[in-house]
């Protein structure tokens, strides 16, 4: 198999067992005879940030305050997420610039611009069709057939960070957005050797979110650490096959 692999997307860097976890893999199948070449994802931040957030509140978060919400008790630690999927947009833009010295991407997150009508979303669902063709495109270029990278920014976090750590859900995220068949696969686990390099670590730019990251991140070790296997759109035999390899090749 011909796999692409990354390491890190700009927007949130991993902390250090996660980018280790998918270089482990790399090298475990390399051995195996399969070819390993480096992919960047192009203009992640936009992709991430922009149009998914766009996407996921095209409603305004009425789905998700009327019938999602509705009668349900929400974990305190979520319920902090809840003005990101349904405050109105002046107020999002007053806490976007209230937080950006502090907290540039969910400043960013607040203040991205709603989708105000049938006509903007079809323009949103063509950007993303876009951003596909331009995510297959440069597969293309490099004869990828399968992907490597990690599972997440971090480690399992703690509840009570869960929702001050949204950035970490890029690996996932980037995904959902282009509906690619993907599988995750734990091949390591958090060492000391992991832990050190968190002093010296700053993520996206040691903003409080990445502060966020590495206390939740610090003194995690023995926790699993999985890497992503994403195959392209209707090839999840491969995904599961590249899930098996690493799975094989890298037992916990």
């Amino acid at each position: 198999m011909r796999i692409g692999y990354f390491t890190t997307m700009p927007c949130c860097p991993p902390t250090p067992s996660m980018g280790r976890a998918v270089i482990m893999a790399k090298e475990a199948l390399e051995k195996a005879g399969h070819t390993l070449v480096a992919f960047d994802p192009p203009d992640d931040f936009r992709a991430v940030i922009d149009l998914t957030l766009r996407l996921v509140t095209a409603d305004n978060g009425r789905t998700f305050s009327t019938k999602w919400l509705k009668d349900e008790v929400i974990d305190e630690y979520l319920e902090r997420q809840i003005p990101l999927w349904t405050m109105p947009h002046f107020l999002r833009k007053i806490q976007g610039l209230i937080l950006k010295p502090f907290w540039p991407r969910v400043a960013k997150m607040m203040s991205h611009r709603l989708i105000g009508s049938i006509y903007d979303l079809w323009q949103r669902l063509d950007e993303r069709e876009k951003y596909i063709e331009q995510f297959l495109e440069e597969l293309k270029k490099k004869n990828i057939d399968l992907i490597l990278c990690p599972a997440f920014g971090m480690p399992a976090c703690k509840p009570e960070h869960a929702s001050k750590a949204l950035a970490a859900t890029v690996y996932c995220s980037l995904f959902n957005l282009l509906d690619f068949p993907a599988g995750v696969v734990p091949v390591t686990m958090v060492t000391e050797e992991d832990d050190r390099p968190l002093d010296d670590w700053r993520g996206y730019g040691n903003d409080l979110m990445d502060k966020v990251i590495k206390e939740t991140t610090r003194g995690a070790v023995r926790l699993p650490v999985a890497v992503q296997c994403v195959a392209l759109p209707w090839q999840e035999e491969k995904c599961l096959r590249l899930m098996k390899e690493v799975e094989t090749l890298c037992p916990v």
